[in-house]
């Protein structure tokens, strides 16, 4: 075994439950559950069917596992469903009318495949959660922890919202998934400088960060995070950029279903990629079993890249000046080899796969079944790497992002410096009202306090300043970002006016649009 490659899938989308429908809003994230979870669950059924293990990472972000769980949202996509195969019958009365027998297949394709969505995620009672839980008892998956809502860490000023946000994220993993989370995925790639000691007293073995925060040193080897026992582990550039790329990656193939492009009854999606900037009047018509031809080429390319780049790593070794393994002290893990062999760590997006490229988890379907049977290359997770592999030294980590500049500028730039004021001061009253309010035993301030603090959540997301930054839906992540800190401050008024009445007038609204994190112990803003 030359060495190994962990595919890790990062799960996220911001809140949405009552906040917008179409075209951002719940529908964006119904569109993802169809697209995207639901056929990754039947990927994940067939390839445990077929006695795989250990063969695929899921990151699970609190704020989606919420809405993922939420039982008006479940019921709002069975309705989803049913219209979306509804207009699917539409288009094929359509495509029939204008003799179109092509288009016609395939919406008679789209309606199948609508109704059998329908009956997959009624059969598991709309538990999509516990269906992915199901499949990391099995042994199948290893599911990753992260902040609980995808908060920016490096733009947050006070380290008691970092905090927050971190021990929320591991308490609401342990919760919905029923373990405690080895892994931990940063938001953005952003590493924070200590972010390894919060991790390591939460029990976390191992951090996933940019290639660039290793400055320079190899990205395929493990190495400890300052002065802990936690491993972090480097994303690799050349297993993302062929995949992804804008211009170059796979899902830019011609032979690809466009998914930026769609008939305009039914949002549904009819043509190839054809090209580059080909408008939708030139483009052709989309050839399933062409798609799925190129997809097997493509699922060849990239294993031969993951070999190459295994093949080019230098030798595993210990950082210029840091101490060897073992000297501080750290646990000597059962089976650690002192030099241990070469990982690629190859993560996307998960919607990236089925939402954004169609034919992406059935690319990931034939990787994973031609990786676990390869000679070469061992497919595994993290934690069973890092069982048999122990880092090779400490680093210091340069606080980097996944993004072509490395740096905070995507988040953190003019265009979205007011939200970062507008959020700063919001933490500094939220932090002044708990202690002057904690302590107090009424029911109905403990309420107040809590949506207030859900408020400062939803804020600190990382996808509105970025939304506003890639100009995608702006003007939506600029009303919701503006929607929430109106909520809150209407929230901070009525708390200090000390009227009950005024408090709990305001509260059910907010708490029914806003609600997550209900189960949720929100001590972690306020330690004692």
């Amino acid at each position: 075994m030359k060495g190994y490659i962990s595919l890790v899938l990062h799960t996220h989308m911001p809140y949405v439950r009552k906040n917008g429908v179409f075209p951002v809003g719940e529908d964006w994230l119904y569109q993802v559950m169809s697209n995207t979870y639901l056929p990754l669950l039947g990927m994940l059924a067939q390839l445990e069917y077929e006695g795989l293990s250990s063969c695929l990472s899921l990151t699970l972000t609190p704020v989606l596992c919420e809405q993922l769980s939420d039982p008006y949202l479940q019921e709002r996509f069975i309705a989803y469903l049913r219209t979306m195969s509804e207009r699917a019958s539409d288009d094929i009365n359509d495509f029939e009318y204008f003799g179109d027998g092509s288009r016609k297949e395939l919406a008679e394709a789209y309606r199948l495949d609508y109704q059998r969505k329908l009956a997959a995620f009624t059969a598991i009672d709309g538990d999509l959660l516990g269906a992915i839980s199901s499949f990391e008892q099995l042994g199948l998956v290893e599911t990753i922890a992260s902040s609980a809502t995808h908060a920016f860490l490096q733009g947050l000023a006070d380290w008691r919202s970092v905090v927050a946000q971190v021990l929320l994220g591991i308490e609401s993993h342990r919760r919905y998934m029923g373990v405690n989370p080895t892994g931990f995925w940063i938001p953005e790639l952003a590493y924070r400088k200590g972010l390894e000691n919060l991790l390591e007293a939460e029990g976390v073995r191992y951090m996933l960060i940019d290639a660039s925060g290793l400055q320079g040193l190899n990205p395929t080897c493990p190495y400890y995070a300052g002065n802990t026992d936690v491993a972090a582990i480097a994303r690799s550039d050349r297993a993302h950029d062929i995949t992804w790329d804008a211009r170059t990656g796979y899902p830019t193939d011609g032979q690809y279903m466009d998914t930026t492009k769609y008939y305009q009854s039914s949002g549904l999606h009819y043509w190839k990629v054809t090209g580059l900037n080909v408008p939708i009047k030139d483009k052709e018509i989309y050839e399933p079993y062409a798609a799925i031809r190129r997809a097997l080429d493509h699922s060849g390319h990239f294993i031969g890249e993951v070999e190459r780049e295994i093949e080019e790593s230098p030798p595993c070794s210990s950082p210029p000046g840091a101490p060897p393994p073992g000297t501080r002290g750290r646990r000597k893990r059962a089976g650690g080899a002192l030099r241990p062999k070469p990982m690629v760590l190859a993560s996307y997006d998960t919607e990236f796969l089925g939402h954004g490229w169609h034919e992406g988890i059935y690319w990931l379907e034939v990787t994973l079944r031609s990786l676990a049977a390869s000679k070469s290359i061992g497919v595994t997770v993290p934690s069973r790497y890092l069982d048999g592999n122990r880092p090779v030294g400490s680093v210091s980590i340069a606080e980097t992002t996944w993004t072509a500049e490395r740096d905070d500028s995507t988040w953190v730039n003019p265009e979205t410096q007011w939200m970062w004021d507008e959020l700063g001061k919001a933490q500094e009253k939220l932090f002044d009202l708990a202690s002057r309010f904690r302590c107090e035993k009424s029911p109905e301030t403990s309420r107040a306090l809590a949506q207030a603090a859900r408020e400062i959540l939803i804020l600190e997301a990382s996808d509105w300043p970025f939304m506003v930054a890639r100009n995608k839906a702006r003007e939506y992540a600029t009303q919701r970002f503006k929607s929430h800190v109106e909520r809150f401050w209407s929230i901070s008024t009525a708390l200090e006016s000390s009227k009950t009445d005024k408090t709990m007038a305001l509260l059910p609204e907010i708490e029914e649009v806003d609600k997550l994190f209900t189960e949720s112990d929100l001590e972690c803003f306020w330690p004692r």
